[in-house]
């Protein structure tokens, strides 16, 4: 009879991972967070190999890394990211996700911060943000958002979650973008209030959301999620003293073409 690492190994390599990469994945899952050398030593894979293995991970958004004291450690993504779709061999690997997310959290402690970097990394952080049960809270630059490396992504990321039903409160600066975004937020399922972009330059995005808050600098192409319940609860606190103020700030920054605008579809 197949052990439950074994098993989980076998689904891996089903849907397309390689024996050493499902191997190393697992190893990550369960250590939680852990250096090379140990990973290596886990997952009974030669070091040089788990350090081309690790990369090869993080090019595909699988596993992310932090560095602290000059130190290196990696992290594997939640393993309800893998699931993308409903078909057979998927559907295994469904089924599989409570024994894997046990596995995770069998050892060491909740992870506090997690790095992402390049294309992929920043489509895991927005990815994660549709797992929320809490709905979102967001402050953005939509202009400076919407025009990077994710610019083909986003569509497909504002159908996810409007399946999904989530809804958003949002602190835009007042732009093309942000106008646009509040034009539209009754069908996008999200509230929306301006403030002006000379006192209120926001050069991230941040999404605050359960118990995370994810942060995305675009044009540097990184971001982190921090993942703790204390930290999440009072930037929650801290956005929704925000917003009431952003609503007194609206009223006296848009203008009648920008009213007239706002109400000429989606109302």
């Amino acid at each position: 009879m197949l052990t439950r690492i074994e098993h989980l190994k076998s689904l891996l390599v089903n849907i397309g991972f390689e024996e050493k990469e499902a191997a190393i994945f697992l190893s990550i899952l369960e250590l939680k967070e852990a250096i090379p050398s140990t990973i290596a030593r886990r997952s009974n894979v030669k070091r040089p190999t788990t350090y081309v293995i690790l990369e090869k991970l993080q090019r595909k958004g699988l596993v992310s890394h932090v560095r602290r004291n000059d130190i290196t450690y990696f992290r594997a993504v939640n393993p309800n990211l893998l699931i993308e779709e409903e078909n057979d061999k998927l559907l295994k690997l469904k089924n599989a996700l409570p024994e894997m997310i046990k596995l995770q959290n069998a050892f060491g402690t909740t992870p506090q911060l997690t790095i992402f970097e390049g294309k992929n990394g920043l489509i895991q952080i927005m990815e994660d943000t549709l797992t929320t049960k809490t709905g979102l809270l967001c402050w953005c630059d939509v202009d400076t958002a919407i025009d990077t490396i994710l610019k083909d992504y986003f569509p497909t990321y504002l159908k996810k979650k409007i399946q999904k039903k989530i809804w958003l409160n949002g602190i835009f600066t007042y732009n093309k973008g942000g106008l646009r975004h509040k034009k539209y937020q009754k069908s996008e399922l999200r509230e929306v209030h301006l403030v002006p972009k000379d006192k209120f330059p926001f050069k991230n995005e941040i999404n605050i959301y359960d118990d995370k808050v994810a942060i995305i600098s675009h044009q540097d192409e990184i971001g982190v999620i921090i993942q703790n319940q204390n930290i999440a609860d009072t930037q929650r606190a801290i956005f929704n003293l925000a917003f009431e103020y952003a609503k007194i700030l609206e009223k006296d920054l848009l203008t009648k073409e920008d009213l007239a605008y706002l109400k000429s579809e989606d109302t």
